[in-house]
């Protein structure tokens, strides 16, 4: 339940933070970045059709895509965000017009609309439109969400050309770019975890520490000290990010001379990351984590 909250809370403030970027930025600067936000800026300029109207009602058939194609529960936590974007939009649409500048608006808009986005697909949802179709590919494609994102939205500003001159569309792209970094790096760091190798006297103490109170797996490798000759032991361990501020302090703890390497892992699939922790299976190839 916790953990539901959580996500609901991250779609809110994502479509919220997105709205405001999209009204902020985005329209009277013609910037149509992409998704379905992006073509209803097309299209308002196109035929004066209310933006937030045309978000709501594009998303209706994409529903339904989601629901038989991500299953129900992703589908009840998108149909909310569906709902709450053009719900936003509404309500920020009397924010004024932050720039007048079309170079800033894409850049800004597009660290804003991106930041909002990001924090929505964290909310393991999207605010509808051509995110469900991302999130439909991602699911059955190994190619990376934000790379999904950048070439269908790439498509949809492409039909900008139709509405606005060749410039308009590049401050268009230049904002897409900006978005697709921005959650490029909010997926990415939200998966991020931590490499360790540790060299230190108090290698057992420390080893009992990782094992018995932070709950990870260790492994101890024998290594050669180059310029002493001596043999030593070595720990390397993976941890995620929040763990390890933590676990560094209380290594340091037991030995304020240990000597640390700490490098970062994007990825890590296995026992305690992707997959649960069975302590059980002692003879598991998979080291219990």
């Amino acid at each position: 339940m916790k953990k539901k909250i959580q996500e609901l809370a991250l779609v809110t403030l994502g479509a919220l933070i997105s709205a405001i970027g999209f009204n902020t930025m985005f329209i009277e600067n013609n910037i149509a970045s992409g998704g379905v936000g992006g073509l209803a800026i097309s299209l308002n300029s196109l035929f004066g059709w209310d933006p937030a109207s045309f978000v709501l009602i594009a998303n209706i058939p994409l529903m339904v895509l989601c629901f038989f194609l991500l299953g129900k529960s992703i589908f009840l936590k998108t149909v909310y965000g569906a709902w709450i974007y053009p719900l936003f939009i509404n309500l920020t649409a009397p924010l004024p017009n932050l720039t007048h500048n079309p170079l800033l608006a894409a850049i800004f808009g597009g660290i804003i609309l991106g930041f909002g986005l990001g924090l929505v697909f964290l909310g393991n949802s999207s605010t509808g439109g051509t995110g469900i179709l991302v999130q439909i590919l991602n699911k059955y494609t190994p190619i990376p969400l934000g790379i999904l994102m950048a070439l269908i939205d790439g498509f949809v500003v492409g039909i900008g050309v139709l509405a606005f001159d060749f410039d308009t569309v590049m401050y268009s792209i230049i904002a897409l770019i900006c978005i697709t970094y921005v959650i490029n790096l909010m997926m990415a760091g939200s998966d991020s975890s931590r490499n360790l190798m540790i060299i230190s006297q108090e290698h057992q103490a420390i080893k009992e520490y990782i094992t018995k109170v932070a709950d990870r797996g260790v492994t101890e490798l024998p290594i050669l000290g180059g310029y002493t000759g001596i043999e030593k032991r070595m720990l390397m361990t993976t941890v995620s990010r929040p763990e390890y501020t933590l676990i560094e302090t209380e290594i340091l703890k037991i030995d304020e001379t240990a000597f640390m390497v700490v490098m970062p892992a994007s990825q890590v699939k296995g026992r305690g990351f992707s997959l649960n922790k069975h302590h059980q299976f002692e003879d598991d190839i998979l080291i219990p984590m």
